[in-house]
């Protein structure tokens, strides 16, 4: 990320910050504490559709024992410390789903970073509105970042009309949410798409979906787009950035 930013750059940043685990190799910070036969077993298990064992599976897995459980803890702190310092100009961040918001908030509040959970900044005379965080759905597993629908769509509402609206996320749009290599629907917030219908902001940037079947959408006038940060592709996205039409 720094070879892409200049000081003067302003960053937007949409959550899921740590590679937890990686679908396609099985790396990532889980696979440092616990067997690929754990991880196998819960991607298995999440391919196949059995939510219910997949959620099971995974709280056993990531609580495993306190000694486990501190490890991955200690492992996040310092992934999170090597994150923001990569960051070379002032940004603003939102967490996602596997993010955890009150180690963020600390560490990031010595980094020069800020994290904003829900409200509206301005950046070039624009006013951005941003939510952290998912709401209730099927794939959710008790991760720090996760929340209960209500209140999720009570942030939504509350920021009134802006002009870019930043979530972790999507709306949804069936092509946006669907995410191929995991092979499964993340489904996505109704409360978002009425929120863009009845807004109308020019761009919806989000996350969360890895691999999406789409990544780009036009949604009445309003660019719908996945912004993710993707491994394979090393490359930011510049706003603003537009759908084809």
């Amino acid at each position: 990320m720094r070879s892409q930013l200049r000081g003067d750059d302003v960053a937007i940043l949409l959550g899921d910050y740590l590679n937890l685990i990686d679908f396609r190799t099985f790396e990532g910070i889980l696979s440092e504490v616990y067997s690929r036969e754990e991880i196998r077993k819960v991607l298995t298990l999440m391919a196949t559709g059995d939510k219910e064992k997949a959620r099971m599976q995974i709280r056993d897995s990531i609580g495993g024992t306190p000694e486990k459980s501190e490890q991955v803890r200690a492992i996040i702190a310092a992934s999170y410390i090597e994150f923001f310092a990569s960051i070379p100009c002032k940004c603003f961040m939102i967490y996602g789903n596997t993010d955890g918001p009150e180690i963020m908030k600390k560490l990031g509040a010595t980094a020069g970073v800020e994290l904003v959970e829900c409200g509206v900044v301005h950046v070039d005379g624009q006013r951005f509105g941003m939510v952290s965080g998912a709401p209730q759905g099927p794939w959710n597993a008790g991760l720090p970042g996760e929340m209960d629908t209500e209140r999720y769509d009570k942030m939504v509402a509350s920021l009134g009309p802006v002009d870019v609206l930043c979530t972790h996320y999507p709306p949804a749009i069936p092509d946006l949410t669907w995410d191929t290599l995991a092979e499964r629907d993340e489904v996505g917030s109704p409360a978002l798409l009425s929120y863009i219908d009845e807004n109308r902001p020019s761009h919806h940037y989000f996350g969360h979906v890895h691999h999406p079947r789409e990544s780009c959408v036009v949604r009445g006038s309003t660019s719908v787009v996945n912004a993710g940060f993707f491994r394979a592709s090393k490359a930011a996205l510049v706003h603003p950035a537009d759908c084809p039409r």
